[in-house]
C-alpha cells in the first residue's frame, strides 16, 4: 500500500514537507521551516514521526521553506541518507549556516531561548548524509533497489528538481517547486509527458490567473523604461531581491537589458547574502543546463557594486539601482534600513519583482498611497512614502495555467495538491476536475493520510 501525508501544519506555503510511504519504505519529500513563525513552531509536524523510521530524504531545492528543518529531521535520523542535485548541496549547506546566523540574532534580539535549532556544527556533521545525484541518473532510495528515483529539472531555481519515484509497479511524481517557462538565467522544466500514474503538484500561483498577454520579455522591457524614467529624474531604483535565485536572474536580466540599449550601463549595488549566493551561480556556469552558459557575474567588469567590508551599506544617491536582499524588505536587512530613507523621495522608485507576503514590509510599501506614512521596522518612526511603487512579474512559479496544462498532458490516476494556500488549491482542484475530469484530484490537508491505489 503507498501513502501519501502532508507534514505542514496549515494549507499554506511555509514549513512544506511531505511523508510518502511505499509498502514498508518511508521517504521524506523536503522538510521546510516556515519563514513567517517562530521556534519551533516554524517547523514541520513532525511529533508522530518515530526516531529513525524514515529510511530515506529527497530535497527538491534549497530554499528554507523546503529545506530549511532537515537539520532538525536528521538529528531524529541519523542514518537517513538525503538526496539532492550537486547544486542543491552547495546552495543549502550555505543557506543553513545563514539561517544560524539569523536565529542566533534572534535569540538576542528577543530573548527566544529556542534558538538556534541547529548548529554550524551540526550542518557539517549532517551534510556527510548528503547525496548529489544529477538529473537523468536513475537512483535507489532503499537497499533493496525495490524502490527507485530519477530527478527532472524544474525550472524553478538552479538546482532545482522534480522527482519520479518508482516503488511496487506505480509512478510518483513530486514537482516540488516549479517553472516550466526559460528564465533569464535557469532554463524551463524538463518533465516526463506520460507514464506517471501520481502526481504531487506546487499550487503556488493558483488563485491569480496571468494576464493572456503577458510575455517575460514585454515585462523586461517595462521594468527598463520604468528605471530609465526615474533615473532620468535624478531618482535611484530600489529591487529588493531573495538572496538566491531572483538576485542572479534580475542581476542578468539587467544586465541583458544594458546589452540591448535599454537602460544605462551602470553598476547594480548588491550586499549581504546575495554576494556569496552569486558566487555559488558562478561556480556552476559550466556545470548546470543555463542561458549565459560560463558567464561568472562577479567577474563581469562593471557588473557589480559590492561593499567594501561585511554589513557595510551603500551609499544613498541619486542615479543608482540597487538590487538588495532581502526580497520583502525583512526588518534588520540591509534593503529595509536602506528603504526607509529611500522612499521618502520622490524621484525614487521601488520596483517589486517577485512575492511579497501580505504582511512583510515590502507589501505594506506596495499597498500604501503617496504621502501616506509606511511602518517598516517597529523599531523604528514610520516614514512617508513619497516615491513611485511599481509590480513586475518575474516568478519562479509557473502560472496557474501551465500547471493545468500539464495535467492535461500527464493525465495521471490522481493529482495531490501541495504548496499553496486554500484558495490556490480550491481553484486548482476545481478547475482541474472539470478539464482533466479522469484523475481525481486532493488537497492534501495536515495529518490526513491519502491512500494511493
Amino acid at each position: 500500500m503507498i501513502q501519501f501525508q502532508s507534514l505542514a501544519r496549515d494549507v499554506e506555503i511555509g514549513a512544506n514537507s511531505y511523508l510518502l510511504t511505499l509498502g514498508e519504505i518511508r521517504i521524506l519529500l523536503d522538510a521546510g521551516m516556515h519563514p513567517k513563525r517562530e521556534g519551533e513552531n516554524a517547523l514541520p509536524d513532525l511529533g508522530e514521526i518515530d526516531y529513525g523510521s524514515i529510511h530515506a530524504a529527497i530535497l527538491s531545492h534549497a530554499h528554507l521553506d523546503h529545506s530549511g528543518a532537515m537539520p532538525v529531521v536528521q538529528r531524529s535520523h541519523p542514518d537517513m541518507p538525503v538526496f539532492m542535485s550537486p547544486a542543491t548541496c552547495v546552495l543549502t549547506e550555505a543557506l543553513l549556516h545563514n539561517s544560524v546566523n539569523v536565529m542566533n540574532h534572534k535569540r538576542e534580539q528577543t530573548g527566544n531561548m529556542d534558538y538556534p535549532l541547529f548548529t554550524h556544527r551540526e550542518i557539517g556533521q549532517i551534510s556527510k548524509k548528503w547525496q548529489a545525484r544529477k538529473p537523468g541518473r536513475c537512483f535507489n532510495l532503499d537497499r533493496s533497489g525495490n524502490t527507485t528515483c530519477q530527478f527532472h529539472e524544474a525550472g524553478h531555481v538552479m538546482g532545482a528538481v522534480s522527482s519520479l519515484i518508482c516503488s511496487e509497479g506505480r509512478t510518483i511524481l513530486y514537482s516540488g517547486d516549479l517553472h516550466f517557462e526559460d528564465q533569464t538565467i535557469i532554463k524551463g522544466a524538463l518533465l516526463p509527458q506520460s507514464g506517471v500514474d501520481v502526481l504531487i503538484l506546487e499550487t503556488t500561483r493558483g488563485a491569480v490567473a496571468r494576464a493572456p498577454e503577458y510575455t517575460r520579455n514585454s515585462e523586461g522591457e517595462r521594468l527598463a523604461s520604468s528605471i530609465e524614467q526615474c533615473l532620468s529624474q535624478g531618482g535611484s531604483v530600489m529591487i529588493p531581491l531573495f538572496a538566491m535565485g531572483k538576485t542572479q536572474e534580475i542581476i542578468t536580466l539587467l544586465h541583458e537589458l544594458q546589452m540591448k540599449g535599454k537602460i544605462r550601463t551602470m553598476p547594480f549595488h548588491v550586499g549581504g547574502l546575495s554576494i556569496k549566493m552569486t558566487g555559488i551561480y558562478d561556480r556552476f556556469t559550466s556545470k548546470v543546463r543555463r542561458n549565459h552558459h560560463g558567464m561568472h557575474m562577479m567577474r563581469t567588469k562593471g557588473l557589480l557594486n559590492t561593499p567594501g567590508k561585511r554589513g557595510e551599506m551603500p551609499a544613498l544617491e541619486p542615479g543608482n539601482i540597487y538590487a538588495l536582499s532581502s526580497g520583502m524588505m525583512s526588518e534588520r536587512t540591509m534593503s529595509n534600513r536602506l528603504g526607509r530613507q529611500f522612499i521618502q523621495n520622490p524621484r525614487n522608485l521601488v520596483a517589486a519583482v517577485g512575492y511579497a507576503d501580505p504582511e512583510s514590509p515590502l507589501a505594506k510599501v506596495i499597498n500604501s498611497s503617496r504621502g501616506e506614512k509606511v511602518q517598516l521596522d517597529d523599531r523604528h518612526d514610520a516614514v512617508e512614502r513619497n516615491c513611485s511603487v511599481e509590480n513586475f512579474d518575474f516568478s519562479a512559479h509557473a502560472p496557474r495555467e501551465d500547471l493545468v496544462e500539464y495535467v492535461e498532458t500527464l493525465k495521471p490516476e490522481m493529482t495531490i495538491l501541495v504548496h499553496g494556500d486554500q484558495p490556490a488549491v480550491d481553484w486548482m482542484k476545481q478547475d482541474l476536475e472539470t478539464r482533466v475530469p479522469e484523475t481525481e484530484v486532493i488537497i492534501a490537508t495536515p495529518k490526513h493520510e491519502i491512500i494511493i491505489g
